[in-house]
């Protein structure tokens, strides 16, 4: 068993034990994606990175979610799904503010010698090297916009 589901496995017995119901169904949805993925790609354990990846999934999906309840005024359901990402999110390494994101964008561009869009690449691929899943993807984009 790996990092994350072992951990999972455990809050998902506490919160069994604690009657604690919503976060139990958050727990055992998580840990079925995570069996499922496993199943999918017909190995016995992701790697940590893949299952960081289906936590991000997650909290991506229910921040779309969040964002469409507080348009249609469904503020109930988005409170709900809010209160789901910071449980996911908890699992997950803590991510970096945007001025955190910008000062290292800065750095590696710098290192790279980035000169705009057609070294997007190389520099995507030495941001996933250093910092994957510590950063949103769109606040990289924006920073790398603002260098131009």
């Amino acid at each position: 068993m790996t990092a994350y589901l072992e951990k999972l496995t455990a809050d998902m017995k506490a919160a069994m034990k604690g009657g604690d119901k919503p976060r139990l169904e958050v727990i055992r949805m998580l840990i079925s994606d995570i069996k499922k993925k496993a199943i999918d790609q017909k190995v016995d354990n992701l790697p940590d990175e893949e299952e960081a990846a289906i936590l991000q999934k997650a909290i991506k999906t229910r921040a779309d979610t969040v964002m469409q309840a507080k348009a249609a005024g469904r503020a109930e359901v988005a409170g709900k799904e809010q209160s789901e990402i910071d449980l996911i999110a908890s699992y997950l390494p803590k991510q970096m503010s945007a001025e955190e994101v910008a000062a290292k964008v800065k750095e590696v561009a710098a290192a790279l010698g980035y000169q705009g869009g057609k070294d997007m690449g190389r520099f995507m691929k030495e941001w996933q090297a250093k910092y994957k899943g510590l950063a949103d993807g769109k606040l990289v984009q924006e920073a790398l916009k603002t260098l131009g």
